[in-house]
């Protein structure tokens, strides 16, 4: 997932205020989103590989 996380999502490039709490919450809002990818590949649908960004994550040249 953390692989995931920097991977596919704008975990790297986004400004995390300094709040307590705020980098917690951004790793779980990208979490969820990383399960939804996942979730597509698990269930066997079709994805759609021009915009998967974990596709495309592992096909970088």
């Amino acid at each position: 997932m953390t692989w995931m996380r920097h991977q596919t999502g704008a975990y790297d490039s986004t400004s995390v205020p300094r709040v307590k709490g705020a980098r917690r919450e951004l790793r779980r809002q990208i979490a969820r989103q990383s399960e939804q990818i996942l979730a597509k590949y698990r269930s066997g649908d079709n994805v759609d590989f021009k915009v998967c960004p974990l596709y495309k994550a592992l096909h970088i040249k």
